[in-house]
């Protein structure tokens, strides 16, 4: 009989490493989620100044290095990033997702009303104000 605690306490140890482990995967993807969303923010506002700049060109720094490069290149490297950082978050966001998923499952708890939803697009939000009528 005294082999049923020590199995108990492993089971217990094993399931709160899990939890505790899920748990801290989420927080590391929410760090990364934020500094991606920050760099995005740089890469706008970047492309704000290029845009508003009537210069032919422009510095640009790329890794460690500053080169200068046409205005319009420039523009596009930006737009280019900016759409990478952009599908970079949703792919966290999904991850995120899961395992807040995995977390409630392990914690026996219910799934989060209203988690799954996605927002609507453009064209949804165009054919609601066309069928309902604009403010």
């Amino acid at each position: 009989m005294a082999n049923f605690p020590e199995i108990d306490q492993q089971k217990s140890f094993k399931y709160l490493v899990e939890v505790e482990t899920v748990g801290q995967d989420i927080l590391t993807l929410k760090d990364e989620k934020l500094e991606l969303s920050n760099a995005q923010n740089k890469f706008r506002e970047a492309l704000r100044a290029l845009e508003q700049s009537d210069d032919r060109n422009s510095w640009i720094k790329l890794g460690s290095l500053y080169v200068q490069r046409p205005t319009e290149e420039c523009k596009t490297i930006l737009r280019r990033e900016i759409n990478k950082a952009e599908d970079a978050l949703k792919d966290l966001h999904e991850e995120i997702r899961s395992k807040v998923h995995k977390l409630r499952d392990l914690e026996h708890e219910p799934r989060l009303e209203g988690f799954t939803l996605k927002p609507i697009s453009v064209a949804e939000a165009k054919a609601l104000h066309k069928g309902f009528g604009s403010y």
